[in-house]
């Protein structure tokens, strides 16, 4: 009879369980682990994206109120189409996408950080940034699963501002 141990691990919003046996390798542990946390990850990221969007449209609502511009209009394709896959950041340059992720499996912290820059161009189709996306984020050492789904309209959007100027 091979005995079982439960983890129970309680935390806002719900709680996590993992199981162990004496037969458990390393890499079942650790994979437990970098699952949970992958998961976590992107709990949290959903979370802090809706809070941001909510003080955004406050902040925006109450310029208005006071009498000053009305929130910018946004544009579908600068909205992402999925959720940001986790321990990821994203910013813009006068020419490029910069797009930074921490590897699974590796501290989170900035000594383990990875960026990628993606040229953007104001002329660029969607073509050229469906290619671009491609050959940047695939491949050996490329950022999480996804990744390309939820930058892909982040590019659009940088290169219809870029287009606007």
């Amino acid at each position: 009879m091979t005995e079982i141990r439960t983890l129970t691990d309680l935390f806002p919003g719900g709680a996590i369980e993992f199981t162990v046996t004496a037969a458990s390798t390393n890499f079942d542990i650790e994979t437990m682990v970098l699952d949970a946390q992958r998961e976590q990850a992107t709990l949290v990221h959903a979370r802090l994206a809706k809070q941001v969007a909510t003080w955004r449209r406050q902040l925006y609502a109450m310029r208005a109120e006071l009498g000053g511009k009305p929130a910018p209009e946004t544009h579908a394709s600068s909205q992402p189409t999925c959720p940001m896959p986790g321990r990821m950041r994203c910013w813009e340059t006068a020419n490029a996408v910069w797009l930074q992720w921490v590897p699974a499996g590796e501290p989170l912290d900035l000594d383990h950080a990875v960026a990628q820059r993606i040229p953007v161009h104001a002329t660029d189709t969607d073509t050229d940034l469906d290619a671009a996306a491609e050959r940047w984020l695939t491949g050996s050492g490329c950022p999480p699963e996804g990744t390309v789904d939820w930058i892909l309209p982040q590019l659009r959007a940088w290169r219809d501002r870029l287009a606007m100027d």
